[in-house]
């Protein structure tokens, strides 16, 4: 008996061997597969039975073939992979909206040169017709560069709307396959009974994941049966054979497109990945510089508005529309004028056909939080009062002055309400964003219009003395900055943020290439590894085989006795 069990137990180490072998030539012949990750037989001692007062070993059992893989490093290598997919992103969001403001910004730093340079040759002489037509040129020109460089980014941000396409079907690709190979996995595993991986299906597994992890940062949960688990934040894509598809839609609060899980609706909470790095494109890095174009269209707007709508040009209005529309009867503060008018006053003049001053009458607006604060009806109101006015409010909401009488014109001055400003009346630019900003079309269809004198018409030059040097000249309202000095500020930040994201995009790879490293290090087939474990199951095979060799002699022996 003992010598049957002597070759029992040999066998089993044969056998063994065997499958070793076997093990070693398949990790072999895929040395150079991609993303294969070798195996390894893993092997235990068979139960020992007792005889008498012994315990005799039974030889050794195979209990499955795994695949040596550190799943933490794994997930953290893919963590990185969605940071580093993420950089990339960045990186050219960064390099487009360098390469775009470096084309621009010196047409755009040449307008405002210009437009300044245009008030200086004015001042010099202010009679000249061809000068005012020129700084109205040149004012035009500095709005279309500032309306150029938004339509620009606009572009750009549309890009990133047109992309969302493909990653939403790339993603849906990715978890389709997950979940087709969560079933498969779990089937050839046994729903966990069997203790050897399904390779090959974990491996396209792991593609996939990696893959998906590119485009979007997850969070993965292996279960007990082999299936996984894939979440995005707080909501999963797959779940065992089940998986949920994304789309794009669209959401009013960003005014762009976004992923959404298309079963619940929910947006696509990733920070990560290609995914989130386009959105953090679109509304960070594109979307910064919009608002920092809106800073400059609005204060440029507001500067030189404050002073024009202080002064007069060569001639009076016959008739003038305001630029913006606002609310009626509502107090001023709620009437959606930007900005809105404060606590105070305006001038209205009369004058006849040679300029001189016919009338002067106050409009007072009131701002005080009170019952009694103006609205457009009652400001409407007391302009109509005026004898030779006639002021109405159109189907637009915009406020219309006409003169009543063609020997007489009217014209604007000292307004401390800012309500002038506001409504869009005797103003130098319209539009306060850099969408919209432009030259007022009053002042495009005559000149004669261009704000110079502050006491009269062709009285002074106080309002255009006020207006040369205002793009550089440093103003409170920007905390002691100038227009052109906030457009160089902006620049300036632009090329920190750059470079600051080419350190964290070059820290991600960095940290990418090393996990991946250390994840070949476990998972690569190593040749000479396998050399020594393949002679290693050769001489036990060889010494399996001897034993038996031997057993069977000792048999033949008993069996002649």
């Amino acid at each position: 008996m003992s010598l049957f069990g002597t070759i029992k137990t040999a066998n089993t180490g044969l056998q063994a061997s065997q499958l070793g072998l076997q093990v070693v030539g398949n990790n072999v012949a895929n040395s150079s597969t991609p993303g294969y990750i070798r195996q390894r037989l893993e092997l235990e001692t068979n139960p020992a039975t007792r005889q008498g007062g012994l315990l005799i070993g039974n030889g050794v059992r195979p209990t499955g073939i795994t695949q040596l893989v550190d799943k933490a490093l794994m997930e953290r290598m893919f963590t990185a992979g969605s940071d580093k997919a993420a950089g990339e992103v960045l990186n050219r969001a960064y390099e487009d909206l360098e390469n775009l403001v470096g084309s621009l910004s010196g047409g755009l730093r040449e307008s405002m040169t210009s437009f300044n340079n245009s008030l200086h040759d004015l001042s010099a002489t202010p009679n000249d017709r061809a000068l005012r037509d020129f700084v109205i040129l040149q004012g035009e020109s500095l709005a279309r560069e500032i309306r150029s460089t938004f339509q620009s980014l606009a572009t750009l941000q549309r890009g990133i709307n047109d992309e969302l396409d493909n990653v939403a079907t790339s993603i849906n690709e990715k978890i389709a396959g997950i979940a087709k190979l969560n079933v498969a996995i779990a089937g050839a595993e046994g729903g966990g009974v069997v203790r050897s991986d399904a390779t090959g299906l974990r491996e396209q597994r792991y593609g996939l994941i990696e893959e998906l992890s590119a485009l979007v940062d997850i969070n993965i949960q292996e279960q007990a049966t082999g299936s996984i688990t894939v979440f995005v934040g707080g909501d999963f894509l797959v779940a065992e054979g089940i998986h949920r598809e994304v789309e794009k839609s669209y959401n009013e609060k960003i005014d762009g497109f976004e992923l959404r899980i298309r079963q619940s609706k929910a947006a696509l909470d990733a920070n990560s990945g290609r995914y989130g790095a386009l959105m953090r494109s679109r509304e960070e890095v594109f979307g910064s510089f919009v608002s920092d174009l809106d800073a400059l269209a609005s204060a440029l707007s507001t500067t030189v508005n404050e002073i024009h709508t202080q002064g007069q040009g060569r001639k009076g209005f016959d008739s003038l529309v305001s630029n913006q529309s606002g609310l009626t009867g509502v107090p001023l503060r709620n009437a959606q004028l930007i900005p809105p008018p404060i606590n105070g006053s305006f001038e209205i003049q009369l004058v006849d056909s040679s300029g001189n001053p016919v009338s002067f009458n106050r409009i007072d607006v009131r701002a005080t939080n009170q019952v009694t604060d103006s609205t457009l009806d009652s400001v409407v109101a007391d302009i109509n009062a005026i004898d030779g006015l006639s002021a109405v409010i159109n189907s637009y909401g915009k406020i219309e002055i006409r003169s009543t009488s063609p020997a007489s014109s009217f014209t604007f001055a000292n307004d401390t309400s800012g309500f002038l400003k506001s409504v869009g009346f005797n103003t130098f630019f319209v539009g306060s964003t850099a969408k919209d900003i432009d030259i007022n079309p009053v002042l495009k269809g005559n000149s004669d219009f261009l704000a110079i004198s502050r006491s009269g018409i062709s009285r002074d030059t106080a309002v255009l003395t006020d207006l040369v040097d205002i793009i550089d000249r440093p103003l409170e309202s920007l905390g002691g900055r100038s227009v052109q000095g906030l457009y160089n500020e902006n620049v300036a930040k632009l090329g920190q943020r750059i470079s600051l994201q080419r350190s964290i995009t070059q820290g991600a790879n960095d940290l990418h290439s090393l996990l991946t490293g250390q994840h070949l290090g476990i998972t690569g087939v190593n040749l000479d590894e396998e050399s020594i474990k393949m002679l290693a199951y050769n001489r036990t095979f060889q010494a399996n085989a001897r034993v038996i060799t031997t057993a069977n002699e000792m048999l033949e022996i008993l069996m002649q006795i």
